[in-house]
């Protein structure tokens, strides 16, 4: 490879990359922060239309910018729509599912969603929350899962629960003064 051959290579991945930048500004924060699976996808396919434009250089530039800007475009388009039109984000982004219900695990929920009693506990963990204190905890379309106590419990205590034997273990966390 050649000087001209590499400041070629150079120049289009800089152009590539600053396309990139600019389509995921455009794309908005929400697409970045709460990545549901159809978001996922189309940072994979916006990567790759990227990477192809970098590599293959038989390719051509404008090519690769022109992908990139339509992937945006529709990303795009489809969040605006989502936003307008629940019924279309419940498709493309998928629903909210209840996995506790008044302190008692949904087991074919968890079944369905592929989610683990480990996992469960963990987030319940990162929500400062005990199982027996949970009036419905749901596995988000990203992947999270969003607790919501009984009142009674709500106000009780910020810290996160320390061990019963109603979550997973944890060992407490002690602070350092």
């Amino acid at each position: 490879m050649n000087f001209m051959e590499l400041a070629h290579l150079i120049g289009r991945t800089a152009i590539l990359w600053l396309t990139a930048l600019a389509v995921f500004r455009f794309m908005g924060k929400r697409t970045l922060g709460k990545m549901g699976p159809f978001d996922f996808a189309v940072s994979i396919m916006l990567g790759e239309a990227v990477a192809i434009g970098m590599e293959d250089v038989k390719t051509p530039l404008v090519n690769a910018i022109a992908i990139t800007l339509a992937l945006g475009l529709l990303q795009w388009l489809l969040t605006w729509l989502n936003a307008r039109f629940r019924w279309l984000e419940h498709i493309t982004q998928g629903v909210a599912v209840p996995v506790v219900t008044n302190g008692r695990i949904d087991e074919a929920a968890l079944r369905r969603e592929r989610m683990t009693h480990a996992d469960l506990f963990t987030e319940l963990r990162q929500n400062g929350a005990r199982l027996k204190d949970v009036k419905v905890a749901r596995l988000e379309p990203t992947g999270r899962v969003s607790v919501v106590k009984n009142s009674a419990s709500a106000t009780t205590s910020s810290r996160p629960p320390e061990n019963d034997d109603t979550n997973d273990p944890k060992p407490p966390e002690r602070s350092v003064k």
